[in-house]
């Protein structure tokens, strides 16, 4: 997605304030000086040059100091904290990789300065009543400075093996829309089998942004023209990294709400702001505030239980960087006070945008919740591992957190992106990996771990597929494969999917696509 520059120009994270960022932040270090991972604090009304800030342009603001605390802490680590040991689990508790393969490739023409080719962010759900079914999306044609041409499906009816894909119609102006771009795409299944593929569609030229939720009723072959659940002309807002989440439990007295969060940029700060929809997505709540009006955050994701609580887990940076739950009993109507799970303390490299976002999921079966991100703590390289934390009482307390992957510093690996899924007491999780140093690797891995006993033990550590070269990679404030990926559990499999980058079949600049793996138990 975009947000103005002081100048105008569309960016989600401007390109020169990131290239700044590295380029200050080494020269002071190469000079003697310090690093400090706290971010410096907002006055409390931002003005450009022409007046006050646009809800775009602050949240460019938030987002920019918080990569200046990432890129600092991956040149300055902190003093590394003594990792928790932990006790791999039997063989037989790993599964075996299946169906390794590409699903889509864009093939949208280019628009503008749209990198054709390009596929990044995408995310994937399984059907609840019927595991084979599975629906990805993903954005096609990403533009460096914010958004794609369109965003792009597949589906899979035979459990991921074989997969159809198209556009998602009506969105954009390349597809018979009124947007000039979307982002941040995301899926869910309702409780009935029906799709519900959430983005943020936004205009180049204007102000206008929103959220828009399109429905599949045939299990993700067809998607019918979008609603838009949040509709913004004014430069005052700006919404951004939205994910979407429906009620699937008997058990819930809220069975079959939708529920669409992300985080809505003004003048007073960036609060994680919600709208449900008890009507298959055709009509939607008003606005409702889960975060504070003044609060800054990023990164929300919504959690059902099968009682029908919801657990909004997302990035708080409000003075320090943490991650937080916040639980409603009621609907989503109001939300209990926000539980810290733990600090951020992750990192990213100059060169490469990683998103630094959490990945939650929740078990169906057990109402358990996992929250994952990359990680500096048990290191003093500067280089991330994946953490992960769990909470078995809805959100209110939170455990201790364990590192993931199981390879040591010395190897000198960073991790991340991470993405996680649960189901029948299974804990799974994938993220990235690429070697670091000082000058770190054009391979980025993909890697999956699973633990059958939510997380106290571990199998080992499972390769999908082949690397990506970052030589073809999406550009967006560096080499870009995602602030997130998709994962997706059953109780026989889960499905992974990730974008990756490689040399293309014939001469062009970018080759990026979707592909997916299965573990199965």
């Amino acid at each position: 997605m975009g947000v103005r520059t002081m100048a105008g120009k569309l960016t989600k994270r401007s390109v020169v304030l990131r290239g700044a960022v590295a380029s200050m932040t080494a020269a002071a270090l190469l000079a003697g000086g310090t690093a400090t991972a706290t971010p410096a604090r907002p006055p409390s009304r931002l003005r450009g040059p022409t007046g006050d800030l646009t809800g775009r342009q602050r949240a460019e603001w938030f987002e920019g100091q918080r990569h200046l605390e990432m890129v600092m802490r991956r040149l300055a680590p902190a003093t590394a904290l003594a990792a928790p040991a932990v006790r791999p689990a039997a063989v037989s508790d790993v599964g075996t990789v299946q169906h390794v393969r590409r699903i889509s490739r864009d093939t949208l023409p280019a628009q503008g300065s749209s990198e054709q080719d390009t596929q990044v962010e995408p995310d994937v759900a399984v059907d609840p009543n019927n595991d084979q079914i599975v629906v990805a999306v993903f954005q096609q044609g990403r533009y460096p400075d914010g958004g794609s041409v369109d965003p792009g499906y597949a589906t899979s009816h035979d459990g991921g093996v074989t997969w159809k894909h198209g556009n998602l119609p009506k969105l954009t102006k390349a597809v018979g829309g009124s947007f000039a771009r979307a982002s941040d795409p995301a899926v869910a299944f309702g409780p009935d089998g029906s799709v519900y593929a959430q983005t943020l569609p936004f205009d180049s030229n204007d102000c206008r942004n929103g959220i828009a939720v399109q429905r599949s009723d045939d299990g993700g072959l067809t998607f019918a023209p979008p609603v838009l659940a949040q509709d913004d002309t004014s430069c005052s807002y700006f919404n951004d990294k939205n994910w979407i989440a429906v009620d699937t439990f008997a058990s819930s007295p809220h069975v079959g709400r939708i529920y669409s969060v992300w985080d809505r940029g003004d003048q007073n700060g960036q609060p994680i702001v919600l709208k449900y929809s008890d009507g298959r997505g055709a009509t939607w709540s008003s606005l409702i505030n889960v975060s504070g009006a003044s609060s800054q955050g990023i990164g929300a994701l919504p959690l059902v239980q099968p009682n029908g609580d919801l657990t909004v887990v997302y990035d708080r940076f409000s003075g320090a960087d943490t991650e937080v739950a916040q639980t409603s009993h009621d609907g989503g109507l109001t939300f209990d006070p926000a539980v810290v799970i733990g600090q951020f303390r992750g990192s990213e490299p100059s060169d490469m945008r990683t998103g630094g976002l959490p990945a939650a999921a929740v078990d169906p079966t057990t109402g358990h919740l996992f929250v994952a991100w990359q990680d500096t703590r048990f290191r003093s390289d500067g280089l991330n591992d994946i953490v992960l934390s769990s909470s078995s009482n809805g959100g209110a307390t939170w455990s201790a957190l364990a590192k993931v992957n199981p390879d040591a510093q010395s190897k000198g690996i960073d991790h991340f992106t991470p993405a996680v899924a649960a189901y029948g007491g299974f804990v799974h999780v994938t993220y990235r990996t690429r070697a670091g140093g000082s000058s770190p690797s054009l391979y980025v891995g993909m890697r999956y771990r699973g633990s059958a006993d939510e997380g106290a033990t571990w199998g080992a550590e499972l390769t999908l597929g082949a690397p990506s070269d970052l030589t073809y990679a999406a550009q967006a404030g560096g080499k870009f494969l995602g602030d997130y990926m998709g994962l997706a559990a059953s109780a026989n499999a889960v499905h992974a999917l990730w974008c990756r980058s490689a040399k293309p079949p014939v001469s062009e600049p970018y080759h990026q696509t979707a592909w997916t793996g299965e573990v199965v138990k």
